[in-house]
């Protein structure tokens, strides 16, 4: 009735750590199903030797009621631990690959997230697993059930009248055929609405994020339309999709409503000329009734297989989806790094025959602080995001104490390198939570050691909570100079020996500026730093400043050295910047 393509038997195959449960489920499913088998059958034998007999049996008769009396109980227990077990198992299965789907997105590549929304992403993690749920448990247990009620019911109509059989089966090739022509428009209408809840979602995800612009900007009433509107294709998609389903469900009853019909008319005849008894014609009618019904939830569970497919074709289109960077065969693990950084020919594009560095070469010594200086889109962002290998190099290598990062573990690797950005990024949860990111092993008196470091622990200890406090989605109640302290906390406490810094001060109050430039000049003793400059009177004392422009290092030096190239960029740049604030110096020497 349905085909298992490759993608729901992978679904499926969730379900083989919990086979004993599914196992004995089906097992309690056989007897829940084909227990109520036997009353039609006695119902029979009533109706024939009791009722219309001339000396009923009551003894008999009452035998039979104690009989169905004790079956039933049984068919309560059973009932119960059927839907106790196949609950769980398919409970578990979908825990098992919501969980596995995660952790396949934690390992994806930087490339994989910048390419999609956030939340489109988290659709599929959350809504199209639970599409899928609705699957689980009738794909179990249901279908062998039913199928062995069919079986079971046949074998017995056949037997008490083969003409009756063939009357009650003629709508079978119907039923095949409307299961055949709904399930694929029901597949279709339910795509085409899961992929535009993937995009309803990943739009909210990033207007919400963004409110304060916004509502800034007076936008709410063009987002508002564009949602209505969104919303609206998402609604003529599900209209769709239901009324497939009622179609379906209707017709298919239709035809399995119809064909008692015409068992009655075929066995009523029968009975006028004493072809059949009256015992059998009720007996059959009631087995009839036990036909259809599984015939009907087969229906349904082919609905719900339809439905599901697409969701479980996109659950399993992420795990096919591999990471561009990953271990090589032989990766090893380095426990410390000197922080000695050498760049030989690198070259990197984010597509074909566009590169956006260009035969890069660059030493640089350990403990060194490098400022990266360039325009918007010289490369600079690119470069370090290189160094952890978020991306890997187009060509040519990057060798960190004499060895090509490729072949260092990522893990180990990434371990070396610690990332202040910009703008911090915090998760809602504590400011300890946050902090401790930097090292989950690390004790209280570390963390603390690192937010005193940080210039945060004075801040945080007047929080009503200290640092159990609750900050919020993206640490929205601290101020912005408290979200960049604790974000340089966490670096302090990952202690590692490269740093990458986005200029972390570039939109703060002179006062948090003042508290974040003292905890920097701490965090960058020692340590092989980057700085990607913004402002570039806040890097004339880097060892070493790399001027990018159009993928390529056009100028390298120190600030000094820099200023006094009468054409250099770095010199255009630093006049671009100041002559703001000192009009009429543009044309000045700048040492």
């Amino acid at each position: 009735m349905f085909h298992l393509n490759p993608a729901l038997l992978k679904f499926l195959s969730y379900a083989r750590p919990y086979r004993w449960w599914i196992l004995g489920s089906t097992l309690f499913g056989l007897l829940k199903y084909n227990i109520p088998v036997i009353f039609p059958w006695i119902l029979k034998d009533i109706i024939d030797h009791l009722l219309i007999a001339t000396h009923p049996n009551l003894s008999r008769l009452n035998s039979y009621i104690i009989l169905l009396f004790l079956l039933y109980i049984v068919w309560s227990l059973v009932t119960f631990y059927r839907s106790y077990l196949a609950d769980q198992a398919g409970q578990r299965m979908i825990f098992d690959l919501r969980h596995e789907l995660y952790t396949h997105l934690q390992r994806m590549s930087l490339s994989f997230f910048e390419r999609r929304q956030v939340g489109s992403i988290a659709s599929r993690l959350l809504g199209d697993i639970t599409i899928a749920q609705n699957f689980v448990g009738a794909a179990f247990t249901n279908t062998i059930m039913d199928l062995s009620s069919i079986f079971f019911i046949s074998i017995l109509i056949f037997r008490m009248n083969w003409k009756l059989a063939l009357v009650s089966l003629s709508i079978f090739p119907f039923y095949v055929i409307l299961n055949k022509y709904f399930k694929k428009r029901i597949r279709s209408t339910s795509k085409m609405a899961q992929q535009k809840m993937e995009k309803i979602s990943g739009d909210v995800h990033e207007k919400l994020g963004g409110i304060s612009l916004i509502q800034s900007y007076t936008r709410e009433g063009m987002e508002a339309h564009h949602f209505y509107q969104e919303n609206r294709d998402y609604l003529r998609y599900r209209i769709a999709n239901i009324r497939n389903n009622a179609l379906a469900l209707s017709l298919i009853g239709f035809l399995t409503s119809i064909a008692p019909v015409a068992v009655v008319w075929y066995g009523a005849l029968q009975v006028i000329h004493q072809q059949l008894s009256v015992g059998e014609l009720t007996a059959f009618y009631a087995y009839l009734g036990m036909f259809y019904q599984p015939l009907n939830r087969l229906t349904e569970l082919n609905i719900q297989l339809a439905n599901s497919q697409s969701a479980i074709d996109r659950i399993f289109e992420l795990f096919q989806t591999s990471p561009d960077v990953t271990d090589r065969e032989g990766s090893i693990e380095l426990i410390h790094l000197s922080g000695k950084i050498e760049f030989r020919d690198v070259s990197f594009s984010y597509e074909p025959d566009y590169n956006v560095l260009q035969n890069i070469n660059l030493s640089i010594s350990a403990g060194s602080i490098i400022a990266l200086v360039g325009r918007s889109g010289a490369g600079k962002s690119t470069f370090v995001k290189l160094i952890p290998r978020f991306y890997d190099v187009s060509s040519g290598s990057i060798l960190m104490d004499e060895i090509d990062i490729r072949n260092i573990s990522l893990k180990t690797l990434r371990r070396q390198i610690a990332l202040v950005p910009q703008e911090p990024i915090l998760f809602s949860g504590s400011i300890y939570d946050n902090i401790l990111i930097g090292d989950p092993e690390a004790n209280q008196a570390a963390l603390e050691a690192a937010a005193i470091s940080a210039n945060a622990h004075d801040f945080i200890i007047q929080l009503p909570r200290s640092y159990q406090t609750e900050i919020g989605e993206g640490g929205l109640k601290l101020s912005g100079g408290q979200r960049q302290r604790v974000a340089l906390a966490r670096a302090f406490l990952k202690n590692a020996p490269i740093l990458i810094l986005d200029e972390a001060t570039s939109s703060l109050d002179s006062e948090s500026e003042n508290l974040i430039q003292e905890a920097l000049k701490r965090l960058m003793e020692g340590r092989t730093t980057f700085i990607i400059a913004h402002r570039l009177s806040t890097i004339q004392q880097a060892n070493r400043i790399i001027v990018f422009d159009d993928g390529h290092i056009i100028e390298t030096g120190t600030h000094t050295e820099l200023i006094q190239l009468t054409n250099g960029l770095y010199k255009k740049l630093y006049q671009e910047q100041f002559k703001y604030f000192f009009p009429g110096t543009e044309n000045k020497h700048w040492i």
